[in-house]
């Protein structure tokens, strides 16, 4: 995407799809140009106006939820990026949801500011990880049984996520790590001091085959 970012909203409720339009269009560089009450209409109207670049979808609604939706758009659409808003938290759908493509989650709670960022996150780079997706990724990688251990439960939930971002077979930089967890490099060293000072493991090697002992990576 490139220039303004044109955005279609879809939410059973027609006051905050509303507030949604009147606030992202205030943010950036956005234009809402279509409105749905749900799934159903989404898919039913979805031909009559122009492509939007992104869709931002309530996942519980009537009709045609936003899973159904999602699934939709995976199968006949799967280059139209979409963010959920949510007051479900449930991992397993997150996860469900992040599979199907769905490119970043946000509570309804959340402020403009976070708002703006996922926009923008999603536009440059493709993804948001927010809080939401970051403890899901752990959930989905980290059982909860190796979660309880005691070497693993002195460290902190960020802390953790660093450890399977460094483990990561797809072996990312401090730099890209830093990216996905959205916090400066600095914070990435303190994390790194913090697990070598924790865990008493001073190489990637060894952290590796800690997080294999602890079922954090797979063989």
């Amino acid at each position: 995407m490139s220039g303004r970012v044109s955005i279609a909203l879809v939410d059973d409720h027609t006051i905050v799809r509303h507030g949604l339009k009147s606030l992202i269009e205030v943010l950036g560089n956005f234009k809402v140009i279509a409105q749905y009450d749900n799934g159903k209409d989404f898919i039913l109207n979805f031909a009559n106006v122009p492509e939007p670049d992104m869709v931002i979808m309530d996942l519980n609604m009537p009709e045609m939820n936003g899973k159904e939706t999602t699934r939709w758009i995976h199968k006949y659409k799967p280059h139209l990026k979409v963010l959920i808003l949510t007051l479900d938290e449930d991992e397993k759908t997150v996860i469900e949801l992040f599979r199907m493509g769905v490119r970043g989650f946000l509570r309804k709670s959340c402020t403009g500011e976070e708002l703006r960022k996922a926009i923008n996150d999603i536009k440059t780079s493709g993804y948001y990880h927010s809080e939401i997706s970051q403890n899901a990724m752990l959930s989905s990688i980290v059982p909860e049984d190796a979660r309880q251990s005691p070497s693993l439960s002195s460290l902190s939930e960020k802390e953790l996520l660093f450890v399977v971002l460094v483990c990561d077979q797809k072996e990312f930089t401090y730099d890209q790590i830093a990216s996905q967890m959205k916090v400066s490099i600095r914070t990435i060293d303190g994390y790194r001091e913090s697990v070598i000072l924790k865990l008493d493991i001073r190489s990637k090697t060894g952290l590796v085959l800690f997080a294999i002992k602890h079922g954090i990576v797979q063989l």
